[in-house]
């Protein structure tokens, strides 16, 4: 019958260092004195080790029972070989020889392999997902192989744009980005600064990084327009390219402006916007237009 509950009070006693007897002897020998089957053993009142006695070993061979040690002060320790521990108190005892570590007691199964969903990338790129929602994104299910673009696993930001989980607070992401550590310095936390009414404020090369577009997005000053740096909105930029589109080129005045404004929001100027080109219809069906257009927008 096994008798796991003894376990801490039997080790508790004078055999409180569990070893190996094989390996003991020279170690314990450099120190102090080494006397072997020097005690008896008892468990709950039965002897199962006699002092004198060598016991056998697995292998056949005979190893001593027991183990005393005497240091150099004369206080004394009891060894036993480990099995024989194992055997006496009904306890599990293994061996890992990878990791060098006697393991007593029953282990836990190892966990099963996992293998990813099929059409998931096997190692795939993911991304700090905490950051990732305190910014205002949206995760996508990690067993989705639509949630991925090759190997980066994709989430939505706050605008409804997709980007890569692995780019938001990676500053491998900025890398090459000219005036990395100016760039990093406008940032407050990693993140966008944010105006007095709560709109965020900077530069849209670290959008990757930050995880999200700017309310307001950071336009440096441009002398031969006589514009000074500021910000737009990126919803008034599309508005303004999209009244161009459709237009011919003799209807199309090919320019746009858009209110430019400081830090906090305050029109200060302008910003000029330009359409996309145009295409030349001339000579072309109705179904080539469409087609061409479709291309342009690719």
């Amino acid at each position: 019958m096994k008798k796991t509950g003894h376990i801490a009070s039997f080790l508790g006693g004078a055999l409180t260092a569990l070893a190996l007897a094989a390996c003991l002897t020279t170690a314990l020998a450099a120190s102090g004195k080494v006397s072997y089957n020097f005690a008896n053993v008892t468990v709950e009142g039965t002897r199962k080790i006699t002092a004198g006695q060598d016991i056998v070993a697995a292998n056949g061979q005979k190893i001593p029972g027991t183990i005393l040690y005497t240091d150099a002060a004369g206080g004394k320790t009891n060894y036993l070989p480990i099995r024989t521990i194992s055997e006496l108190l009904g306890v599990e005892v293994g061996y890992d020889s990878a990791s060098k570590t006697i393991q007593l007691g029953k282990q836990p199964a190892a966990a099963p392999e996992t293998k990813p969903a099929s059409g998931v990338p096997m190692n795939a790129k993911l991304g700090d997902k905490a950051l990732i929602v305190s910014r205002g994104g949206t995760l996508l299910p990690d067993s989705d192989p639509k949630s991925y673009r090759g190997p980066e696993k994709l989430f939505i930001d706050k605008n409804g744009e997709r980007r890569a989980e692995w780019k938001v607070g990676n500053e491998e992401t900025i890398c090459d980005l000219p005036a990395k550590e100016k760039l990093l310095a406008t940032l407050v936390n990693g993140d966008y600064p944010k105006n007095s009414k709560g709109e965020s404020y900077g530069n849209i090369l670290l959008s990757e990084y930050v995880g999200y577009w700017p309310d307001l997005t950071h336009m440096a000053e441009y002398p031969p327009e006589g514009r000074p740096e500021g910000y737009i909105r990126d919803s008034e930029l599309q508005k303004g390219g999209d009244a161009l589109q459709g237009l011919s080129e003799e209807a199309c005045p090919h320019e746009y402006t858009i209110p430019l404004y400081d830090a906090e929001g305050n029109v200060i100027g302008e910003y000029k916007g330009a359409c996309g080109g145009h295409l030349d219809t001339s000579g072309m069906t109705m179904e080539e237009v469409k087609e061409a257009v479709k291309n342009a927008g690719q």
